[in-house]
């Protein structure tokens, strides 16, 4: 049995107006970025009792952590019978991740070496981040689609983590050191799924508003929200001198988006796919990955200038998704 979860507007009991819209979208977005934060710290926290190694900590774990939002409000849009808004948000927080978030990592640290990833298979990579875009190509995304995401989720982190010392050394803490930690995760964990429900109604009722396609809502709109966890958690390592954690942290959620969130939706609520703006979106997330590493493959280092070029497509990619939608007369329901 599904529980349904009220509108954002019936909580504080007013009518649904634009201005009235933007305000619980805002306070809800500001509430599921600011519980993906403290999830994201109290994770590592516990990693750390456990004595994870750092890699695995930044590449697998907050990496799985950090793309909560994108996928809780994923699974909101599918029980909610709107998956574009979850597609969209999924697609385009990888874009935001691979562009923006990377392109701003790389300008604040000004070179950022990629040793530390080279077991990230640039083929394997590509791999997991092309094949959504290949099941899309019938215009559908069913639940036997969403199974071989999944696999393919837990596949490629078997095959990146089997030569990686899980735990450094035997646990140093006591339960009692633990389980507040657990808990307040668990509670943080609760407090994203709740506010992130808030998050999909209210942008909808925005996108009905503005006459905006909920399809570009998803994919800009929330997906910049959705991507400030990373980005926080990312520019906190480049500060503190962990470079890599920084890298491997968004490259970790890119690749769970790809395959784990968009499975998970698709094995949920199986739905149609707008080939013409989602399409587009997904082939731009791959080219972004594309580009994200020939630059890791070259010298093994990303410089500012990396960063700028990545930024760049970034406002490319805003640019013509607008137009393309514009071309298209409005927001056609795949």
């Amino acid at each position: 049995m599904v529980v349904e979860l009220p509108a954002a507007h019936e909580i504080v009991g007013v009518e649904s107006t634009l201005f009235v819209q933007v305000v619980m979208f805002l306070v809800f977005s500001l509430i599921l970025i600011k519980c993906a934060s403290l999830a994201v710290k109290y994770i590592v926290q516990l990693a750390q009792h456990f004595n994870i190694s750092e890699f695995v900590t930044s590449f697998l774990i907050a990496g799985f952590v950090s793309i909560l939002p994108e996928f809780f409000i994923g699974v909101n849009s599918a029980i909610e019978g709107i998956p574009e808004i979850g597609i969209g948000a999924i697609i385009g927080n990888n874009i935001v991740d691979l562009t923006l978030v990377i392109g701003i990592v790389a300008i604040l640290g000004k070179s950022i070496p990629t040793q530390r990833t080279d077991r990230i298979s640039s083929y394997g990579f590509l791999f997991a981040l092309g094949l959504p875009l290949a099941l899309m190509v019938d215009g559908f995304l069913s639940q036997v689609d969403g199974i071989v995401l999944v696999l393919t989720c837990i596949i490629y982190f078997i095959l990146m983590l089997k030569n990686e010392p899980i735990c450094e050394k035997k646990i140093n803490s006591s339960w009692e050191k633990i389980a507040p930690e657990l808990v307040a995760f668990g509670i943080m964990v609760l407090l994203i799924f709740v506010s992130s429900h808030f998050v999909v109604t209210s942008a909808v009722e925005i996108s009905h508003f503005i006459g905006f396609p909920e399809i570009l809502a998803g994919l800009i709109l929330i997906s910049i929200g959705a991507a400030l966890p990373e980005l926080t958690f990312s520019i906190q390592a480049v500060m503190a001198h962990h470079k890599s954690v920084a890298l491997g942290d968004v490259l970790g959620n890119v690749v769970l988006d790809a395959t784990f969130s968009i499975g998970v939706m698709a094995i949920i609520f199986p739905f149609p796919v707008h080939v013409g703006i989602i399409g587009l979106a997904a082939l731009f997330m791959v080219f972004s990955a594309l580009m994200v590493t020939t630059y890791m493959d070259d010298g093994h280092v990303l410089t500012r200038r990396d960063g700028i070029a990545l930024i760049g497509l970034f406002i490319v990619f805003v640019v013509v998704q607008i137009t393309l939608n514009t071309a298209l007369g409005g927001a056609p329901h795949p």
